[in-house]
């Protein structure tokens, strides 16, 4: 430790003689580039510092943009899976039985069906899908549209996925009309 102080006052002896032995002008030139030293020592500490600062903020805001676009994510992630849920409720239980409902909701309407013809199932992804072809002769459109809509508020998932549609020459003012409806259940292990 001494020896640090000694090699410390042997250097500030030294300056001190070569700072006396200066002129005024010299002392002037050398306190200015002694100042211009230390202000660029600063300067290059401030800049080094503010970078660091700035790639730290450009971090932080990065992260906070990861952070928001995982909530929006997450979020999309709930109302799909909730949407999921409900349809996978509308899909559970026996399915409905194609025929008999729409011969009730028929009934119901004060329509006439032709002919029902099965088209069979196929089951995708877990999902069985039942399809029955039905023709009616000679239907006003008003009823057809209340058979129609009825069919379609069924809480069970029943769907109306083809129409066919064509006037009569005889009678203007009824249609032969082809549905083709459909009903989804989940298929069973």
């Amino acid at each position: 430790m001494m020896r640090r102080l000694g090699f410390l006052q042997d250097l500030a002896d030294r300056l001190s003689a070569a700072w006396s032995g200066l002129t005024e002008r010299e002392r002037k030139l050398v306190s200015l580039l002694g100042i211009a030293l230390v202000l660029t020592i600063v300067a290059l500490g401030l800049t080094s510092f503010r970078k660091s600062l700035e790639a730290k903020e450009q971090a932080i805001a990065y992260k906070e943009m990861a952070i928001q676009e995982v909530a929006k994510l997450a979020a999309t992630y709930r109302q799909a899976e909730a949407q999921r849920n409900r349809i996978e409720t509308r899909l559970r239980g026996a399915p409905v039985k194609l025929f008999s409902y729409l011969e009730e909701t028929a009934k119901k309407q004060n329509v006439t069906i032709g002919d029902m013809q099965d088209r069979g199932t196929d089951t995708r992804d877990g999902v069985v899908r039942s399809t029955v072809e039905v023709s009616f002769a000679a239907v006003e459109l008003q009823p057809l549209l209340r058979f129609v809509n009825e069919i379609e508020k069924n809480p069970r998932w029943v769907k109306v996925e083809r129409i066919r549609i064509r006037r009569r020459n005889d009678d203007p003012d009824r249609l032969d009309v082809t549905l083709t409806v459909s009903t989804y259940s989940l298929a069973t292990s």
